[in-house]
């Protein structure tokens, strides 16, 4: 009698199940690829209002301290009585200030006064962290004749370049967490409180914001529309819906 030969057990996969496999792990990517974005996006703005916070909470201690917001004459001789509170937008050496991500485009932020001195939250950063930089052809806190008694009002980080989340060596902007410059709204007139940029007739925004300093962010597409609601239900679905606001 012939001994009984056994089959053997088959061993790996089979084309098709190696299909289903990768098929199964794709699925599963797409599944969490959108949270773990979510999770990036969430943990980029909570960042971002911490530092607009703190942006804020440093212009009010100088206030405090020297009894004047950190700006310069120029700055100060470019309000008027219709707009008394200077915007630090995103203007500076007569052009638009480059973002992080080169070859990147956003709103054009300007003071509203119409003055041709039109300066980003530069001017304020090297007042406040005890610098002396030209800008604008202007010797800003020159021999720190506008921070005398040299104090550092905001710890972060300065860098070579024009990193987000960073004051630029090469600029002296302080941009956001994509790249873009904080917008900083200060009182220059005395009265505690600024104009709000979103106030139109007829709009839901109210005329002014009670508060001294107004910091925001464009966000991640790095766009505003100051005829549009700024925040809120009738924001959503325009370029003002991802804006972060220091006084949301």
């Amino acid at each position: 009698m012939k001994p009984r030969i056994q089959q053997g057990h088959r061993s790996g996969f089979t084309l098709i199940e190696l299909l289903v496999v990768i098929a199964i792990i794709a699925i599963l990517a797409g599944m969490l690829l959108p949270a773990v974005s979510r999770v990036s996006l969430n943990a980029k703005k909570k960042q971002c209002l911490t530092q607009m916070a703190n942006l804020a909470g440093a212009v009010q201690a100088y206030q405090t301290k020297y009894s004047r917001m950190p700006t310069s004459a120029r700055t100060r001789a470019a309000v008027t009585v219709d707009q008394p509170d200077y915007t630090y937008g995103t203007q500076q050496e007569g052009g638009q200030l480059p973002a992080s991500k080169a070859g990147a485009t956003y709103t054009q932020v300007l003071n509203r006064s119409g003055n041709a001195w039109q300066v980003s939250n530069a001017e304020l950063m090297t007042i406040l962290l005890r610098e002396q930089r030209t800008i604008n052809g202007e010797v800003i806190n020159r021999a720190n004749e506008l921070n005398p008694q040299q104090e550092i009002f905001l710890t972060v980080r300065s860098e070579t370049g024009r990193k987000p989340d960073r004051v630029s060596d090469e600029d002296g902007a302080f941009r956001d967490a994509w790249g873009f410059p904080f917008i900083v709204v200060v009182d220059l007139d005395g009265d505690g409180r600024v104009r709000n940029p979103f106030f139109r007739t007829g709009g839901n925004e109210r005329e002014f914001l009670n508060v001294p300093v107004a910091v925001y962010s464009l966000g991640p597409d790095g766009q505003v529309d100051f005829g549009r609601d700024s925040a809120g239900q009738t924001a959503k679905g325009t370029v003002n819906a991802d804006n972060l606001y220091s006084w949301k």
